[in-house]
This record gives structure tokens, C-alpha cells and sequence, in this order.
């Protein structure tokens, strides 16, 4: 059975931002990745998430890391994803890579 609170009253409960409740609510359970956010949410109703990496592989790689980190920073809003992106592109400036 669905849960019909709504996205906000999840968040505040489970603890986990709107907007990522949001896009969850939105994936249809076709979420690719685990992040933070999507255990936490697991967590909150008491369901196991399902281990989805093919035997062997231990570690997530630093790119499906990258990107959980970045989905769960980011509020879903366009000016928050042009401040996430000009971060990173500081970040970037940093390391003396041209860009």
C-alpha cells in the first residue's frame, strides 16, 4: 500500500530532504543507485534494500559515489544545481586542470 502523506511530512519524519523524497516518490521504484538518502528512507519504512552490484564487486566506484553525493546535495531547484556546478568547477580551477 502507497503512503499517502505527503513528501514533506516524509521528509521531516525520515529526515531526508524534500526534494529527494520527491524524486524517489518519482522513480517509480526504478532507482539505480543507493544513496544516503534512499537507505535512510528504507530505513524509516523497514524495508531491506535489495543489493543490486554483481557479486564480487565490493566498493561502488568514485564516479556512482560522485553522483550519489552530488543527488543528495542537491535540492532539485536550478539555481541550487548552477551553485553545485559552480563549486565543482572551482573545485576543478583548483587542481590546475584547464577547463
Amino acid at each position: 500500500m502507497a503512503d499517502t502523506r505527503s513528501s514533506s511530512e516524509i521528509a521531516r519524519l525520515s529526515g531526508v530532504s524534500q526534494p529527494t523524497v520527491s524524486r524517489l516518490r518519482l522513480s517509480n521504484g526504478r532507482r539505480l543507485r543507493r544513496s544516503a538518502s534512499f537507505n535512510k528512507l528504507c530505513s524509516f519504512y523497514g524495508v531491506e534494500p535489495r543489493q543490486r552490484r554483481p557479486a564480487g564487486r565490493l566498493a561502488a566506484s568514485y564516479n556512482e559515489l560522485l553522483r550519489d553525493a552530488i543527488v543528495d546535495a542537491w535540492d532539485g531547484s536550478e539555481e541550487h544545481g548552477r551553485a553545485l556546478l559552480g563549486v565543482i568547477e572551482g573545485l576543478k580551477a583548483l587542481s590546475g586542470k584547464p577547463g
